[in-house]
């Protein structure tokens, strides 16, 4: 992102990234399972993904809409090379709260945040193309400079998140059966019921009753990453939580499941960006990395 929009969404108090893309543009970052600290809407416009959280699986098409809660693992695989049209928006929940009024929370298309499903909603061929206007016409005063940029901003993600909520509460549409292997959601549960003990191959052998080879080779084709890269992956989104809620980097490393605080250290830093006591420091700042 240019200096030019992140210092206007810093300005705006929080994160709010918008992007109207195509196939042409990166892939989001990372082909591999990943979190943030902010919500993630994904709108598709042309082109097909199965889209996987740590716990469901979704085909998604045009028109369809992905409703991402901060800090959830996700991860798109594109099924139709050479296409791939999307809106993408990662807001804050404390940007959304600002926009909601007492009647009216815009982050409840979010909620719960711990859900086991994937929130979906489905924009008919109207509704898809006034959601893309309306995003077209944020991403455009988010890199604006002039002194209205701010206000018509909001203004385009307030009536973007009350169309999308009405949409969700409604819940008339669905998408597509869940596509999470069996053997990868079990392994997940057990990796996140077990995070902080000890987690190897062998073990997971003998808990999900399968080979290890296999094991490895479906949370490769789904998670992108292997199983020790989960595993360390879901300690650090652990250690931020931990470092968020005010303990020391130190509690944050022993309380993850780390049993080193040289590693711990060195491992949080290439993975966030920052140090474990910097992270604290810029959150408390209001100063959020992704992770």
């Amino acid at each position: 992102m240019s200096e030019k929009g992140r210092k206007l969404y810093q300005a705006m108090g929080s994160e709010l990234v918008c992007e109207v893309k195509t196939i042409t543009d990166p892939l989001d970052g990372t082909n591999d399972m990943h979190n943030h600290t902010c919500h993630e809407i994904l709108i598709i416009k042309e082109g097909c993904l199965n889209f996987f959280t740590e716990n469901s699986g979704v085909e998604m098409e045009r028109g369809d809409v992905a409703l991402v809660p901060k800090y959830v693992f996700h991860r798109g695989e594109l099924t139709t090379p050479g296409v791939y049209d999307r809106i993408v928006i990662n807001v804050s929940e404390e940007v959304i709260e600002k926009a909601s009024t007492q009647h009216c929370n815009l982050n409840n298309c979010f909620k719960p945040y711990n859900d086991k499903t994937i929130h979906t909603v489905h924009l008919d061929e109207n509704e898809l193309e006034e959601i893309n206007q309306l995003s077209t016409k944020l991403q455009e005063n988010l890199f604006n400079t002039t002194p209205e940029s701010v206000i018509l901003a909001m203004a385009y993600l307030k009536i973007i998140m009350v169309k999308l909520n009405k949409k969700y509460k409604r819940n008339d549409i669905g998408i597509a059966q869940d596509k999470m292997p069996d053997i990868v959601k079990r392994t997940f549960n057990y990796i996140d019921e077990h995070i902080t003990g000890d987690i190897s191959l062998k073990i997971l052998e003998k808990e999900i009753h399968s080979n290890g080879t296999y094991i490895s080779r479906c949370v490769k084709k789904i998670s992108g990453l292997s199983i020790s890269q989960y595993v360390i992956a879901k300690r650090i989104d652990l250690a931020g939580k931990l470092l968020r809620e005010g303990n020391t980097a130190y509690e944050a490393c022993y309380r993850s499941g780390f049993n080193n605080y040289s590693n711990f250290s060195r491992t949080f830093t290439k993975q966030v960006g920052v140090s474990p006591k910097q992270y604290q420091m810029e959150y408390r700042k209001g100063i959020i990395a992704n992770i």
